[in-house]
């Protein structure tokens, strides 16, 4: 495993982020299947550190597309993000 060069990030249960670990994170709200009401949709990354940041890669296309999590979170809690699964 790698090593990160930055703090720990953690999620909206105050649970550690670590490598490899599988987030469920909301993406937005819409209508649900019967097309009434509202239902919450959500993405799942996983994470990866890659030179030294934690990054969230998609889950399921290979592209190698990923966003870091210091640009989507200040404070280093990711307040709309849970961990279903670490390694």
């Amino acid at each position: 495993m790698s090593e990160a060069n930055e703090a720990p990030y953690f999620d909206k249960n105050g649970k550690e982020i670590k490598e490899y670990a599988l987030l469920k994170i909301f993406h937005f709200k819409g209508v649900n299947y019967l097309g009434r009401g509202r239902k919450n949709y959500y993405m799942y990354k996983w994470v990866k550190i890659i030179d030294g940041k934690f990054v969230a890669l998609h889950l399921t296309n290979g592209s190698g597309d990923y966003f870091h999590l210091g640009t989507a979170y200040k404070n280093h809690v990711c307040h709309d993000a849970e961990v279903v699964q670490s390694y």
